[in-house]
């Protein structure tokens, strides 16, 4: 790899000239520029990022706290997330919580010591004490969903009373359900609290039976020894709402192996819309969150904000039920 040493030595200049030209501040003769440039492109000479991010202080990483990677529907939010920075020239930095909060100060501290121009957080683990002193550094920084707590600094959430609502009156609707249980997350995950406030507000509203509520941990094995074991013992229901979509596969096994039909037995809708739900048999319903919209959303805030062109803005995006084959429309 070329050093800037090297451009220097060819171009018959220092180091601190190579720097300037090379950072478009010039002090230098055309002839010269001219020279460093061509002898930048033949070497691929490509300046240290972290050295620029010491001189200026600021980096053009982003940094992406997240809880895990487990749950297929936050690899999918990363991967729209850095699609959207990366449009806007930013890197992601991304941090793995795995939902602990030593690992949450680490990152905390990691994205200081680099300097990052911001951060996404989405952590159950991080305090309003915590934004400040990001933001005390430097740090323009912006919650999404897990995050949700009261704080001054932007913030993007999801309506999930109303997802949870659109899922069971689909359930009600559609499938003529009458007795229905509801998947829920670990018990104190606000985002599955709320979906499940949205779930008895339909249940209510309809005169529907309220069978259970059963806590998982939100991924697939979870979800599907919940509904086997509940499964094995009664089957008379016949609608599933899930608080995610990777709880929901599970329950889709679960039925597979107990010999209940989906959905002519039961009708199951999940919660995130991620990729493998298009696939799986029966094809998932779902309600979906449009993380290709969170992405956009908190990119174009984070840098107006970073930039000093607004005031911090919270934002709250309307979920939308997709049906597909796990749901079917009786008469």
């Amino acid at each position: 790899m070329s050093t800037i040493k090297e451009v220097a030595q060819l171009a018959g200049v220092s180091t601190a000239t190579v720097s300037r030209i090379i950072n478009g501040k010039g002090e230098a003769s055309p002839e010269t520029i001219n020279k460093v440039l061509k002898i930048v492109r033949e070497l691929n000479y490509r300046p240290n990022s972290v050295a620029k991010s010491l001189s200026k202080q600021q980096s053009d990483l982003i940094a992406l706290l997240i809880p895990n990677l487990d749950n297929p529907f936050f690899s999918e939010l990363v991967k729209a997330i850095e699609k959207s920075a990366n449009e806007q020239g930013y890197q992601i930095y991304l941090c793995n919580s795995e939902d602990n909060r030593e690992k949450v100060e680490y990152y905390l501290e990691a994205m200081k010591d680099n300097y990052v121009a911001g951060a996404i957080i989405n952590s159950l683990y991080v305090t309003e004490a915590d934004l400040d002193t990001l933001e005390a550094s430097g740090i323009a920084t912006i919650t999404i969903d897990r995050a949700q707590f009261l704080h001054p600094y932007s913030a993007v959430s999801i309506d999930h009373v109303t997802g949870g609502y659109l899922a069971a009156k689909h359930l009600i609707d559609t499938e003529k359900s009458k007795k229905l249980l509801f998947l829920s997350g670990p018990e104190q995950e606000k985002s599955s609290q709320d979906r499940y406030q949205g779930y008895l507000r339909a249940i209510s509203e309809n005169n529907v039976e309220h069978v259970g509520k059963l806590y998982g941990d939100f991924d697939i094995s979870s979800g599907y020894q919940l509904v086997y074991d509940f499964l094995a013992k009664d089957k008379s229901i016949d609608g599933i709402v899930s608080s995610n979509d990777a709880m929901a596969l599970g329950a889709l096994r679960a039925c597979k192996d107990l010999a209940v039909r989906v959905p002519e037995d039961i009708g199951i809708v999940g919660y995130d819309n991620i990729s493998y739900g298009k696939y799986a048999i029966p094809r998932l319903t779902t309600v979906d969150q449009f993380k290709t919209k969170i992405g956009q959303t908190i990119m174009k805030e984070l840098i107006d904000v970073s930039q000093r062109k607004k005031s911090p803005k919270k934002y709250e995006i309307k979920p939308e039920i997709v049906t597909r084959d796990s749901t079917i429309k009786r008469s």
